[in-house]
C-alpha cells in the first residue's frame, strides 16, 4: 500500500493555554491528512455517494511522544494497513518534526465502512482497495 505525506506548519490557533500543540489538534490532522491520502488516490464524494460507502473511525490509538510549539514544520504521514474481515481496515500515522527527525505523535486507527444512508457496516468496495495499490 503506498504512503502520504504532507507538510504542516503549526499555527497558534494549533496551541492550547500550555503554548504547545492541543491534543485535539493532533486529531484534526488524522483527519485532515487521511482524507487527503483518499483524495489522492481517486476517493472523492462523488465515488463515496456513487458506492454509497464511506469509511467511518471506530477506533483510535495515540501516541503523544513529543511536544510541538509554533511555527514548527511536521511532516504528517499516513499509510493503510490490512483489512480485518470484509468491513474494517487499519490506517497508521506518524507526525515527524523535521527540525530534529522527532516523531511527535503516532496512531493506529481502525476504520469501518458504512452505506451513507443506513449508517450499517458494509463491505470495503474492491475500487477503495484497488486505488490505494
Amino acid at each position: 500500500m503506498n504512503n502520504y505525506s504532507e507538510i504542516y506548519t503549526v499555527q497558534e490557533t494549533d496551541l492550547d493555554f500550555l503554548r504547545h500543540v492541543n491534543n485535539k489538534s493532533y486529531l484534526n490532522w488524522m483527519e485532515k491528512i487521511a482524507w487527503a491520502h483518499a483524495q489522492s488516490v481517486g476517493i472523492n464524494t462523488d465515488m463515496q455517494k456513487r458506492l454509497n460507502r464511506i469509511l467511518a473511525v471506530y477506533q483510535h490509538q495515540m501516541q503523544y511522544l513529543a511536544s510541538c510549539y509554533a511555527g514548527e514544520e511536521i511532516e504528517l504521514k499516513t499509510w493503510i494497513g490490512k483489512q480485518i474481515g470484509c468491513c474494517q481496515r487499519e490506517r497508521f500515522f506518524e507526525f515527524v518534526r523535521l527540525a530534529d527527525n522527532k516523531t511527535v505523535f503516532k496512531a493506529e486507527s481502525i476504520y469501518v465502512c458504512i452505506s451513507l444512508d443506513s449508517h450499517k457496516p458494509k463491505k470495503i468496495p474492491a475500487e477503495y482497495t484497488e486505488l490505494y495499490r
